[in-house]
């Protein structure tokens, strides 16, 4: 695995959960089947890392400043935080991006926490020194349904628009 890519089944860079098969094992069945319909949305889409009743979800590749002109990174790597049972526990909480973000000029982005303990289990999966973790929840998006994990995208965009 290359420094800031989501590791491939082959390798266990999560503390000891390893490969896919390993991680999905901490998933609910409706957690599971959820990461499989965003993987027909968006086939680089896997699962990283599990850590507590918590699971990171690479989306692939995003582009901040396509969608929001204040941002000065192009392409970073992004990642949902859902709980372990999704769509049947908590509201999904967090996004993490690889690398950290920022405004023009440097300026750090509102709520955004480096290498916060809610991003680590994804800095470590991705074997990065550094990563940004979002506080932000899904808002205006439901999540009753596996099938609602293919929103993905459009809640890390949500997200990336609500920056002034």
């Amino acid at each position: 695995m290359s420094e800031g890519t989501p590791p491939d089944d082959s390798e266990n860079d999560n503390g000891g959960d390893g490969d896919q098969e390993n991680l999905r094992r901490h998933l609910t069945d409706r957690c599971r089947t959820a990461i499989d319909e965003l993987r027909d949305e968006r086939p680089e889409a896997e699962l990283i890392a599990v850590h507590g009743d918590w699971a990171w979800v690479s989306i692939g590749t995003v582009n901040p400043s396509l969608v929001n002109d204040v941002f000065d990174q192009e392409e970073v790597l992004a990642i949902l935080r859902i709980p372990t049972d999704f769509p049947n526990g908590r509201r999904p909480y967090g996004i993490v991006t690889y690398p950290y973000v920022t405004k023009h000029d440097g300026q750090e982005v509102d709520s955004v926490h480096r290498n916060h303990q809610k991003g680590r289990p994804a800095r470590d999966a991705l074997d990065v020194d550094e990563v940004a973790l979002w506080s932000y929840q899904w808002e205006g998006f439901t999540w009753n349904e596996p099938a609602d994990l293919r929103k993905a995208p459009e809640v890390v965009r949500s997200r990336f628009e609500k920056e002034d």
